[in-house]
Order: C-alpha cells, then sequence, then structure tokens
C-alpha cells in the first residue's frame, strides 16, 4: 500500500509542475482553411498586431505625422462607403478632412489578430480588428458603429485596408 500511495505522490507531483521555462515549450502552428491564394491560413505575427496597434494610437491623435510611419507611400485604401484612394498623402488628407468635422469621434479596438497564407509569396500578414465608434455632435451621441478593417502588412508597412460598419443597436 505505501508503493501505490508512493506512486500517486510522484505522479500527482511530476503532473503538477510546470516547465522549467518557455523554450521547453513547443508550439504547433496548424494551418486550416484557405486564402484567395489557394493556401491554408496560419497565425501571423505579434509585430504585425504591434504595428496595426501603434497605427491606432496614432489615428485617435489625429497625428498624421505619426502614421504616415505606419503606411506604405503606395498603399491601397478601401473606405465602407464604396470609396478608394492610392498612396498614404491621399489616406491621411481623408483622415485630416474626419477631424475638422462637427460630428467628432471616439473608438477603442476591442480586438487585433494576424494571420498568413502558406503561399503569399510576399510573405506579409493580414491583421483583422475590430473598433467600437462613437460619434458625437454637441455634446449627444449621433451615431454607434462597429467596424472591421483588415490590414495587409509587409515589411513593417501597411499596404493595403479595407473598413466595413455595421450599426450598433446598445
Amino acid at each position: 500500500m505505501k508503493k501505490v500511495f508512493f506512486f500517486i505522490s510522484v505522479l500527482a507531483f511530476v503532473a503538477c509542475t510546470a516547465p522549467e521555462s518557455a523554450e521547453n515549450i513547443v508550439v504547433v502552428k496548424e494551418r486550416v482553411g484557405y486564402a484567395g491564394d489557394g493556401g491554408k491560413v496560419g497565425i501571423g505575427s505579434q509585430a504585425s498586431v504591434d504595428l496595426i496597434v501603434g497605427l491606432d494610437e496614432a489615428w485617435q491623435k489625429y497625428d498624421t505625422a505619426a502614421m504616415s510611419q505606419f503606411l506604405s507611400e503606395s498603399a491601397k485604401f478601401n473606405f465602407d462607403d464604396g470609396n478608394s484612394v492610392e498612396g498614404a498623402e491621399s489616406f491621411l488628407k481623408i483622415v485630416t478632412q474626419q477631424a475638422s468635422k462637427d460630428t467628432s469621434y471616439t473608438w477603442n479596438m476591442f480586438y487585433a489578430f494576424a494571420v498568413n497564407s502558406e503561399t503569399d509569396t510576399l510573405g506579409g500578414d493580414w491583421v483583422n480588428a475590430g473598433f467600437n465608434v462613437d460619434g458625437t455632435y454637441e455634446g449627444e451621441v449621433v451615431e454607434k458603429v462597429t467596424y472591421n478593417e483588415w490590414y495587409y502588412v509587409l515589411d513593417g508597412k501597411v499596404t493595403n485596408w479595407s473598413s466595413h460598419k455595421r450599426k450598433r443597436n446598445d
């Protein structure tokens, strides 16, 4: 009986012991689904997510000089209303126009994640982010929406952006 108790005690101790360091943990990145280029989708990089978080921080301040550091000069931008522009400068002009309107906007990013395709020969990540946005005019909330945005990040810059919007009922 003492041997059984000893064996169970050792087994319980080993089962509850954490690994010595994170270096001993092997993460398997399984690819699932499919991308438009025919490749399976996998988890992208934290660096791409961090880039989008940095862009958002600059955008909330309408700091277009800081925003430009995150954007490729030849990037393509597709807005939720169907309009599109090419080039960071054109996009930043629109951001400046939005900042000067009578309705002010506040938002919070409530998620962001990065994915990539195994057959993407460029090697970029697609970052998806969600934002809850409130528009205020003369102290009253006049618009409550959620934006879903996709950013293609390549070589540390956004080269493609698209925005999709839906009304919130809260």
